[in-house]
């Protein structure tokens, strides 16, 4: 009875946590403000010009828990217009945006910046732009539901820094175009920390530099990559990797944990190459070989950051060590490993244009969990698995949520999104 309670309590937690997680900035509304349409929908200001680069270059100070740096915006235009939506929230500060050497005006409107530009902008051109800026990112609360920087220390003292943004959006710790509907065809990222620290970002590590008390790292993106799936991991790591043979040939599998979890480590993430060959059986190649897939160990449950997964579920099977469908299925594998590598189809390589409609990464991600079950454990394990995690459903409201405001629907589009995926897969007889 004693582990019934736990388990049910857990899933209340972890649900009423995926409802607020989803609705990405924060508060329960059902009015919107001007803020929000900014945030939310493809202004005027957006619409005019495509992303095509960014160089995102900061240095973290986790002493001071500040960040300062500049991003290089590459872009091409889709129509005249000499007015630019630049986000970034506060208290991040826009210090200056430079274009051919000049210095631009910038009229601020809550967290959105609209920069003026002086030279006439001609269809087909690729332009190019440099926002300056600097501050105490928001820390985050609860991560990764109530997001921002976590400003943490490992158990030697050591500090222990990871960013996580969906829903509230990156433009909470670095300037961007802050919309899902466009994203940057490639990325070059660039972290200037501390030395005796390590950081991990997307892609490929280029190369490092070390100079007398610092060390940067470059890191390059080669796919698309939203927003959200940009990230920062600091912290005192020990690297191990593998080489997996995939659909698409050699895949690198890389691991980055605490030096003191390496041995726990090399053990509990042998569920990384289970969920590569389950799913790309059902889904296809992983959509980034170019980029490799990494595993990475922050001070938050974790989160589907694109090619740098992040991880914080203790070395438990199930969710925290508990099955979320109570059928003994779910402690057959790493929940945050399979759910959030799930995430590189769903949610990184097929997105949704607006957060309202962020049921399509859930509940394809949901299903993929008794996917996972149907490869390695077959198909009654499979189902068994997935109706268990009906119980979890509220109906509370429609797993759409209402566009152009960045607002998602019901906490219930992880399970009543995978469910209703079953269902039609009975339909068809699959």
């Amino acid at each position: 009875m004693r582990q019934t309670t736990i388990i049910i309590i857990l899933s209340i937690l972890f649900f009423s946590n995926a409802t607020t997680y989803a609705q990405g900035i924060l508060a329960e509304k059902d009015t919107f403000t001007h803020q929000d349409t900014l945030r939310g929908s493809i202004t005027p200001e957006r619409e005019w010009w495509d992303l095509t680069y960014y160089h995102l270059d900061i240095e973290v100070k986790p002493d001071d828990k500040f960040i300062e740096g500049k991003n290089t915006v590459n872009y091409k235009v889709l129509k005249p217009h000499q007015v630019m939506q630049i986000d970034l929230q506060r208290p991040m500060e826009i210090t200056k945006v430079i274009q051919n050497g000049k210095e631009l005006k910038i009229t601020h409107e809550g967290n959105a910046h609209f920069v003026t530009l002086q030279n006439n902008q001609q269809i087909g051109d690729i332009n190019t732009l440099v926002v300056h800026y600097k501050g105490h990112p928001r820390e985050a609360k609860r991560a990764p539901w109530d997001g921002g920087f976590s400003w943490k220390k490992d158990k030697n003292g050591k500090h222990f820094v990871a960013t996580s943004c969906q829903g509230l959006g990156s433009s909470v710790w670095w300037p961007n175009k802050d919309h899902m509907y466009d994203e940057v065809d490639s990325m070059l990222i660039s972290v200037t920390i501390p030395k005796g620290l390590t950081n991990v970002s997307n892609g490929r590590l280029r190369k490092l530099e070390e100079k007398d008390n610092t060390v940067t790292s470059h890191w390059f993106v080669s796919n698309p990559i939203n927003n959200y799936g940009v990230n920062v991991n600091i912290g005192d790591y020990v690297n191990f990797s593998e080489v997996y043979q995939g659909e698409k040939g050699d895949l690198d599998l890389d691991y980055y944990v605490l030096s003191y979890n390496l041995n726990k480590a090399k053990e509990h993430f042998k569920d990384t190459p289970k969920m590569m060959k389950a799913f790309e059986h059902w889904f296809g190649p992983y959509p980034f070989y170019e980029d490799s897939f990494k595993l990475v160990e922050v001070p938050y449950l974790g989160m589907e950051h694109q090619s740098s997964v992040t991880y914080g579920n203790q070395y438990k099977k199930g969710y925290l060590g508990y099955d979320l469908s109570r059928t003994g299925w779910g402690l057959k594998f790493d929940f945050i490993i399979i759910h959030e590598g799930g995430h590189e189809w769903f949610a990184n390589n097929i997105t949704n244009k607006d957060i309202a409609d962020m049921w399509i990464h859930e509940g394809f991600t949901a299903y993929s969990e008794n996917l996972f079950l149907d490869y390695h454990y077959g198909q009654e394990a499979s189902s068994d698995y997935v109706i268990g995690t009906r119980a979890n459903i509220q109906n509370d409201k429609p797993l759409i949520g209402p566009y152009n405001v960045n607002k998602s629907g019901s906490g219930d589009m992880y399970y009543k999104g995978a469910n209703m995926l079953h269902t039609l897969r009975q339909l068809l007889e699959d």
